[in-house]
């Protein structure tokens, strides 16, 4: 049975409630680490744009959407374009999760934190920025820690941007996960920052009740598509830091185990340009060769999203066997990967579809 979306709109500052207006052409994404986007358009043939407050209701970069799945909150973010046809007569609305603010705030004054949990400086950096005048778009920053000590500083003057610095935390050796997850409390949405060391979601196991399980043929895979690619491969990796000519900062990081096993020699490099900390450069270096060695495989699997294990029983960053037999897989593989992104097209005639991205797992 399709499940019932409603569209919500909301004061970006405020998070009062502006419309709830009706939305078709809807697809939606949510990504670990990074901020997921959104697309819809609302058809203004028949409608009372005016009674139905849809000009004041999306106006880019200050109002917010919601998507609601039958009472419950799947997507949050902020509108940051739309766009009307006039032959359509549509007006299509394009937004990012609400990650993607702080994309559009920079750290300002000097920070220096001497051997500081990461995820506190991570923490520090997000309410900092919400203290600033108009700067507070109400996200809730938790506590928690990781044990994992770092020392950072930040200089006003680079201009960093608050969600880069706190990506390449993530991304260092020993880094973390994060994304802002929505959901109603006492019927408001509430946007709150979710953090994990080593790593947010279930972790596979086979004893569990409620263990993800997707499998072809029969059972929910509707269909899969498993790219590698080797081009992005590379076993030594140079990051390149502030400074300029024989002055530049370099990180630096090889996977030994990949060049003594014949794996020939793959160089790349990564420009890190407002970072002057060598210890982070080398972190940064050693975290991007672990990732890159080998060809990375995201493999991405359609299922139904009525079907069992049902949409909203999984999230980003859960663990889930994968079972599938076909020409591509004779022998069948059978693995466990981790779900790092789901794309949502809400079903307008039946059952929506779910595309769940897998990334794979050392569980």
């Amino acid at each position: 049975m399709a499940a019932t979306y409603r569209y919500l709109f909301a004061d970006l500052l405020t998070n009062s409630i502006l419309a709830e207006l009706p939305l078709t052409g809807v697809a939606f994404n949510q990504q670990l680490n990074q901020a997921g986007t959104f697309q819809g358009h609302i058809l203004l043939s028949g409608l009372n744009a005016y009674k139905f407050n849809v000009a004041n209701a999306t106006i880019p970069g200050r109002t917010a959407i919601y998507v609601d799945s039958d009472g419950v909150l799947i997507w949050g973010g902020i509108i940051w374009g739309r766009e009307y046809n006039s032959t359509a007569q549509t007006l299509n609305l394009t937004a990012r999760e609400f990650e993607s603010y702080f994309e559009r705030r920079a750290i300002t004054t000097d920070e220096v934190f001497t051997n500081v949990d990461q995820l506190t400086v991570a923490q520090s950096l997000f309410n900092t920025a919400q203290t600033a005048t108009n700067g507070n778009i109400g996200v809730i920053v938790p506590t928690n820690t990781s044990g994992v000590l770092v020392s950072r500083t930040y200089y006003g003057y680079e201009l960093k941007p608050v969600y880069g610095a706190v990506q390449d935390l993530s991304r260092a050796l020993n880094g973390f996960d994060f994304y802002i997850d929505v959901n109603y409390v006492a019927g408001v949405p509430t946007k709150t920052l979710q953090m994990g060391y080593p790593r947010l979601g279930t972790v596979y196991n086979i004893n569990s009740a409620s263990a993800l399980v997707f499998e072809l043929p029969a059972a929910n895979i509707v269909e899969y598509t498993y790219p590698e690619d080797g081009s992005i491969v590379a076993n030594t990796i140079r990051t390149i830091g502030a400074g300029s000519n024989e002055g530049k900062l370099i990180g630096y990081a090889q996977d030994t185990t990949k060049i003594s096993s014949g794996w020939p020699l793959l160089e790349d490099q990564v420009n890190y340009t407002d970072i002057n900390d060598a210890t982070l450069l080398a972190q940064l270096a050693t975290g991007q060769v672990s990732a890159v060695s080998y060809p990375p495989v995201t493999m991405t699997v359609v299922v139904p999203a009525d079907v069992t294990p049902e949409f909203n029983t999984y999230n980003i960053g859960d663990d889930a066997r994968v079972i599938i037999t076909d020409e591509r897989f004779p022998t069948t593989l059978d693995q466990v990967w981790r779900i790092v992104g789901l794309n949502v097209q809400p079903g307008e005639n039946g059952p929506e579809r779910v595309t769940i991205t897998f990334a794979q797992t050392s569980n």
